[in-house]
């Protein structure tokens, strides 16, 4: 994704993965996650026209 949109003239100023919410009920979640506090379920990306 980030090719595709430096390809397209934009510039990447941040990407962020934030941390899902410590409220979130354990049944809602992947059970994979084994205790870990984070798991990819969002990329934001903040871009910038050149």
């Amino acid at each position: 994704m980030t090719t595709a949109f430096t390809d397209a003239g934009f510039r990447l100023s941040v990407l962020s993965e934030p941390p899902f919410s410590p409220d979130t009920p354990r049944e809602l979640l992947p059970p994979e996650l084994d205790g870990r506090t984070a798991f990819l379920c969002f990329i934001f990306f903040v871009l910038e026209a050149r």
